[in-house]
């Protein structure tokens, strides 16, 4: 009953899918560091903005929070909007409807992706990345640490009223 735009994100190495759960242990892990970083006073020059050769680079915020904020705007998109079914929650995967021939890229790839429904377990992971996001980025861009926020307070409610929606095999 809704499309959503879901550029960006990772790409899983297997079968090109993008996953919610995966992405929020990789992007929780980055975002674990940097915060441990600062706390433990750790020189992180090799974390520092422009230090690693991303597209991102130069931008005033360290490189090592760069690469999960990708993963993350791509998961805030995975958020069903107000009016869905299930408002909130989040959905699972999104892959090809067959995997993509080797040796071509997946963004190359021109058939339809699939999404999958939301899944609590990918809920809650988006609802603790955006809050740690936007603990994180409060101090380097306001809006969307608000954003963060916003979303990681409507994920943690739709969960705590859908506990058990879990993603069917296969």
């Amino acid at each position: 009953a809704y499309t959503l735009d879901l550029t960006g994100g990772w790409y899983d190495a297997g079968d090109h899918g993008k996953y919610v759960v995966s992405g929020a242990i990789a992007v929780w892990t980055l975002f674990d560091l940097h915060e441990r970083t600062r706390l433990l006073g750790t020189p992180s020059g090799e974390f520092a903005d422009g230090a690693l050769a991303i597209p991102e680079r130069y931008n005033r915020v360290p490189a090592l929070l760069d690469e999960p904020r990708w993963e993350l705007e791509w998961m805030l998109r995975m958020q069903g909007p107000p009016h869905a079914e299930h408002a909130g929650m989040v959905h699972h995967k999104i892959h090809g409807k067959n995997w993509t021939p080797i040796p071509q890229l997946p963004h190359e790839d021109g058939q339809g992706r699939v999404l999958h429904p939301p899944t609590t377990a990918a809920t809650l992971g988006l609802a603790a990345c955006a809050a740690q996001g936007a603990r994180i980025f409060r101090s380097y861009d306001s809006a969307f640490a608000r954003r963060c926020l916003e979303a990681a307070e409507t994920a943690w409610l739709a969960a705590l009223k859908e506990p058990r929606l879990f993603n069917p095999p296969g």
